[in-house]
This record gives structure tokens, sequence and C-alpha cells, in this order.
């Protein structure tokens, strides 16, 4: 039995980040132990899906983490990842993403700018920020 399915859906707001990001520095979904330093941990924490509208407005999270003695160089690559997710903002640029697709935004919206946050490792250095994008719907 097959069950009708909408034909569109919106792009992988994480890989789509994660594949922005790659140019600057490492930038996954889950960090592996052999993963370089800085490296940017991408997830969607939230963001309304509105089908009846063919858009979806995820907020996406980066934790930049370094492993560093220099708290200072540490806050400058935070401060790189955010230029660079900005950078979304005022240049609408496509994006081609791992399964060979290119995606756009709709927009972006700073929630949250790189802040210092605790780490479990003490070694590790961790700011975090969040964004609001706008993805509109695609055909799957």
């Amino acid at each position: 039995m097959s069950a009708p399915l909408l034909g569109e859906d919106a792009p992988d707001v994480e890989d789509f980040v994660v594949c922005w990001l790659q140019p600057l520095l490492r930038a996954a979904t889950a960090r592996r132990q052999d993963d370089p330093w800085p490296f940017a941990l991408v997830q969607r924490v939230s963001g309304s899906d509105i089908p009846e509208l063919g858009f979806d407005n995820p907020v996406i999270q980066l934790d930049v983490l370094h492993r560093t003695r220099n708290a200072g160089e540490a806050k400058q690559w935070a401060n790189k990842v955010h230029q660079r997710m900005t950078l979304l903002a005022v240049t609408y640029p496509d994006v081609t993403i791992s399964d060979g697709s290119t995606v756009g935004i709709d927009g972006l919206t700073v929630l949250i700018k790189p802040t210092r946050e605790p780490f479990g490792d003490e070694s590790v250095v961790r700011y975090v920020a969040r964004y609001k994008l706008g993805l509109s719907y695609v055909a799957v």
C-alpha cells in the first residue's frame, strides 16, 4: 500500500549550514574524535514549518568549539563563524548541499550572537550562537 505524500519539503537546514561553513572550518552535526579544532557543531533546535505556505523557519544553534588555552583565539573563531553566517543575510548565495542540489535562503535573523558558554571539557572553549533562517519548500 502506498500513501500519498506531499511532493515538496524544505531543504535540510543542518546540511545547508554545514556546507556553507565548510570553506571556513570543519562543521558537522556531530563531532568525531579526529575532527580538527576549531569545530562548528550544527543543530536545528526549533522553528516553525508551514506546509500550507511552503515555508520553513528553522532555528539553528552553532556551537563553535576550540581546544586552546587562548580564549581570545577561540573568540576570534566564533566571530569568524558569525561573520560567515551573517554574510548569508546580505548576499543570499546559492549553496550546493551534500546531495548535489542547490539551495538558497529567503532570510536570516541573528537571535543570539556568539556567547561564551561552559563546556564539559575545561580544555575546550565553547561559543554558542543562534540563527533563524527562512527556507522555501522545494520539490522532493
